[in-house]
Parts: structure tokens; sequence; C-alpha cells
């Protein structure tokens, strides 16, 4: 047993004593590893150590822990930017191109009085300015300079002479391009006019004087710089050129400066130039339509480029024709594209399906409902689209587009092939719209028939109205047009008529003129036919016998008057009018009664 025992210890003694050493050795690993640990950290602070101002870099670094609290008062942040000014005063460049310091010259600009700010300013002063803005986290303070100094005159002057004769340099610099960009939307035009001139060639921005002094205004463009200096123009473009060609390859696209430099490059190129460069743009067309600029040169894109880079720019904003539609600036690049794309199928799958579906966020019993088009139908820009393919004569797009909007949608858009002029779209434009339309026919008829109050109430959407039932007359489009005004004169009956949606629409201040236009078109083009006039029926056989409903009010008189204009319904309504003379003179009273007394000379 004591035998047994002994063993039994002995191998216990056994088993402890490899538990140790396998502990020892874990405990070991740990030590190896924990001390390559430190050792490396040791390493980043003895580098850091040996940087130059390095104990005041330390020193800052705890300042701007402290300065960045939203909870800090007002005291609390002069007194510790006082601190750090003292601390960096004559070592601000050298901080800022250190990367993990920059941000407390950063914070030094932002949270600094005026004074303080202009100080810093004036110790960045020069080239050491032009070469933090080439530096990746260094570049961060010279945005926070021009973006809180902007007000200051002394300040704007040292900035803009600092970067003088290296805009060409920055603007096509991974980093500086994010300065000028700054810059230029900071700064008014007036006190970067000379670097914008830069961008032109160095020539022109040398001098303030001389030759090129007309050439310094306010508002420099390669356009105004051509037609001062014609014999200037190949240097210029050349140049522009160049620095659009490099932008391009650093995908600049997103900068509106250099969205503005390229419309402005177009505006002075040929077609033929213009057609050139186009492959290298087209696949980019989706971040071109943040500005106008950029819009305008997706614009010409499509207009002189190739039925290949048409269709490279459907692809491009694939998913965003809706978005582009209701944008302020994309929508002019889309009506193009749509206006001279000959692959009409193409349009239609690529752009006009698109906006055929209910937009994501919809519910399912409202998309059952509302047409998928009535928020387009109703924006300013999105109504375009629908207009360009509704009306069959140019001539015509005068009345609801403006010169700006015609401009870009010029017919026949030409470049020279063989020493010829040739058209970039072979197919007639009479033909393009006719296929186009009829892709849009039934959703247009359909929402012309299901949101007659909302469109009669909106000048884009009434516009709409107005074309589609010209173009299409139908029944169906003028009962829903008379009964959306039964309904809003109902509602404006129940007491409802401070509310916009509630007036009713013969005293509505867009729907009344929009029923008058839509009355008026059928007077005009009164043929003879069984199916003119429909609305102008509908209306009298609905309001017959209480015509002076619509007369209550001066703007109603307006659309009586204009009923009164159409041949076949003109007798009967004066007929009418001339029972109720009296009733209808009682209302000419007061101011506003221009209506009445139109309505009057019809009857006398």
């Amino acid at each position: 047993m004591a035998e047994a025992g002994g063993k039994s210890r002995k191998k216990g003694g056994q088993s402890g004593g490899v538990s140790t050493k396998a502990n020892k050795r874990k405990l070991e690993a740990d030590s190896s590893k924990q001390s390559a640990s430190n050792k490396k950290r040791a390493l980043k602070h003895e580098r850091q150590a040996r940087r130059k101002h390095a104990d005041i870099v330390v020193a800052s670094k705890d300042l701007w822990n402290k300065l960045r609290l939203k909870s800090n008062t007002k005291e609390e942040v002069d007194a510790m930017m006082k601190e750090l000014m003292l601390l960096l005063q004559g070592k601000f460049s050298v901080v800022a191109m250190q990367h993990d310091a920059s941000r407390v010259v950063q914070a030094a600009v932002q949270f600094g009085t005026p004074k303080q700010r202009a100080e810093i300013v004036k110790e960045l002063e020069g080239d050491t300015m032009a070469e933090l803005a080439k530096v990746q986290y260094a570049h961060f303070v010279i945005l926070k300079c021009i973006k809180y100094c902007s007000k200051d005159p002394a300040s704007v002057k040292i900035i803009t002479k600092s970067l003088k004769g290296q805009m060409s340099k920055l603007a096509v610099h991974s980093v500086g391009a994010r300065v000028v960009e700054l810059l230029f939307g900071t700064f008014s035009p007036k006190s970067t006019s000379l670097l914008k001139l830069e961008l032109y060639g160095p020539q022109f921005a040398l001098f303030s004087s001389g030759e090129f002094s007309n050439t310094n205004s306010n508002h420099p463009t390669l356009q105004k710089l051509v037609e001062d200096h014609p014999d200037k123009r190949n240097i210029a473009t050349e140049h522009v050129l160049g620095i659009v060609n490099k932008g391009i390859e650093k995908g600049l696209f997103g900068f509106a400066f250099f969205q503005e430099l390229m419309y402005e490059y177009f505006n002075t190129a040929t077609p033929n130039e213009i057609r050139s460069i186009t492959p290298s743009l087209v696949d980019h067309s989706i971040h071109l339509l943040s500005t106008r600029h950029g819009s305008l040169v997706v614009a010409e894109c499509a207009s002189y480029g190739t039925q290949k880079d048409r269709k490279r720019i459907m692809r491009s904003l694939k998913g965003y024709t809706r978005s582009s539609l209701l944008h302020r600036d994309a929508y002019i690049a889309l009506l193009r594209l749509v206006d001279v794309t000959d692959d009409t199928v193409l349009v239609n799958k690529s752009v006009l399906a698109e906006l055929q579906v209910s937009p994501d966020g919809d519910k399912k019993e409202e998309q059952a409902e509302r047409s998928p088009i009535l928020d387009l139908a109703l924006s300013e820009t999105g109504s375009k689209l629908f207009l360009m393919l509704l009306l069959e004569d140019v001539e015509i797009r005068r009345r609801y587009f403006d010169p700006a909007e015609l401009k870009v949608l010029r017919p026949n858009p030409t470049v020279m092939e063989g020493g010829e002029e040739v058209p970039t779209s072979k197919k007639d434009f009479s033909v393009r719209r006719e296929e186009l339309l009829q892709f849009m026919k039934k959703v247009l008829t359909e929402l012309c028939m299901h949101h007659a109050n909302e469109l009669l109430r909106s000048i884009p959407a009434s516009n709409v109205l107005r074309e589609v039932f010209r173009l299409f007359p139908s029944n169906d489009i003028a009962l829903a047009v008379v009964e959306a005004c039964v309904k809003s004169m109902e509602m404006n009956d129940d007491g409802n008529e401070g509310e916009d949606s509630c007036t009713s629409l013969f005293e509505h201040q867009i729907g009344h003129l929009a029923l008058k236009h839509l009355i008026l078109d059928e007077a005009q083009n009164e043929s003879g036919g069984e199916n003119e006039a429909i609305l102008a029926k509908a209306m009298l056989e609905k309001f017959k016998g209480n015509l002076m409903k619509i007369a209550s009010s001066n703007r109603g008189a307006f659309v009586l008057t204009a009923l009164a204009k159409v041949r076949c319904t003109k007798q009967v309504v004066l007929a009418e009018l001339k029972s109720d003379k009296t009733d209808f003179l009682g209302r000419m009273k007061g101011d506003g009664k221009a209506g009445y007394e139109a309505l009057l000379r019809l009857i006398d």
C-alpha cells in the first residue's frame, strides 16, 4: 500500500512538473509577444520623437482633444486657443505637414478668432500654401482656411496670391483639385478671376495690363477670351483640352469647376472636336449631371456623338431616369438624348419604360390608383419630356421651353465628314417623335383621366393635359375634366375654400386659366366634325341652366367667355346669359371685373 501510494505520489509529482513547464513556456511566449508589441510601440514613439517640434506636437494634440469637445464654453475655447497659438506660432507649416498633427492646425483655424485665423494664413503665405494643397492630410488645412477666411479680404488676397501660378497643376492633382473646387465655390468670381485665367494658359494670367488687360474680367470664360483674341484660340483651346484630358484620366468628373471647364471647351470647340472627346466622357454621364454645366456637356455629347456613344450614355443613366428628370439641371441632358437618338426601341426600353413603373416607396394600394408619371407631370422639369414628345412642331416648343432649353434642343446637329455636313441623326425628327409617342400614349391619356383635378391646379401639369387633349381628344378626358370641376365646386360650397386643393377650379388661380385654354383650343380647331369641341359640349351639358355658377367669380367669367366663343355652344350660352343679365350686372362691382367685362361684350 505504501509502495502504491509512493508510486502514486511520484506520478502526481511528475504530472505537476509537466504542467509547470507548459505554463512557463506559455508565459515566456506571451512575454515575447508582449515585448514585440511594446517594441513596435516604442519604435513608433521613438520615430515620432525624432520629428521636428515633437514635444510641441504632443502638447498641441492634447489641447486639440480638449478643444474639439462640444461642451466647451466660449471662455474655455478662447483660453485653449491662446495656449495653442503660443505653442504653434512660427511652426504651423511644419506641423500641418504631419499626418497626425494636421488636424491640430485645422482646429486652430476652425475655433480661432478672425485675428488668429489671419495670423495662420499669413504664416502659410507663399509656396508653402501651394505645397500644402497637394498633400493628402495637409490640404485639409487649406480647405479650412478657405472656408473660415472667405469674409476676410486680406486673407482672401493672401490665399489667391499664394496659389497664383499653380492652378493648372492643382486642377488636375488628385488632392489639389479639392482645394480648387472649394476655392472657386467659396470665393467671389472677382477675387479668383486671375486664377481662372491660368486654366486657359499661363500667358493670360501673367499680366493684368497690356495685350490681355481686357481679359481680366470678373467672370472670365474661354468663349469671351476667344472672342476678344481670335488669334489665340488654338493656344487657349489646346491648353484647356490638355487639362480636360488629364482630368478625365484622374477621374475628376464630380468636380463642379472641372465640369464648367469642359462646358467652356465644348462652347468653343467644333462639332468634330466634341465628337472626338465624347467616347472618353459618356461612361461617366451620371457623375456629370450634378451641375448645369455638366448636364450641358452630356447634352452636347448626345448631340454630336455616335449612336454607340448614345447607347453608352443610356447605360450610364440606367436606374436614374426619373431622378434625372426631376433634377433642376440633369433633365436637359435626358431630353436631348431622347430627342436625337434614332433607336426609339432602345429609348423606350432604357428610358421611357422606367418611367412607367411606380417609383419605389409607393404602397401597392396607392400604385393601383396613382399614375406612375404624375410626379413627373407636376414637375417643372419632368413635364418637359412629355411636352417635347407631344409637340409636333419645333416652333411650338417656344410656348413651353425657354431660349436656353431651345438652344440645347436645336434641330439637326451636324458634323463634317468628307468635307460635307452630315446630320448625327439619320431618322427624321417627326418619325422619331411619333414612334416614341406611341410608347407613351396610353400612360399619358390614363394620367389625364385619373388625375384631372391635380393636373388642372399645376402650371406644368396643366400644360401636359392641354397638349394631350389637343393631340388625343376623347370623351373620357373631357368627362374627367368636367367631373373635376363639379367636385371642386361641391368642396368649395362645403366651406373649404381656404385650401388650395379644395378651391373651385373656376376660381382657382391656375385652374381657371387651364380650363380657359382647353376650351379656346377647341374654338380655334373647329372644323364641323362630330368629335370636335368635346369638352365644350360636355361642360355645357353639365352646367346648362346653371351657367351663372361658373360666373360666380371674375375668373369663372373668363371660362364662360371662352365657352361662348365655341361655335357649337355659343348660342345656348349667350341666350342663357342674356336672361340672367340683371344678376350678371349686379356682380360687376369693385375691382377685378375684367372677366365680367369681356363676357358682357359678347352678350351685347
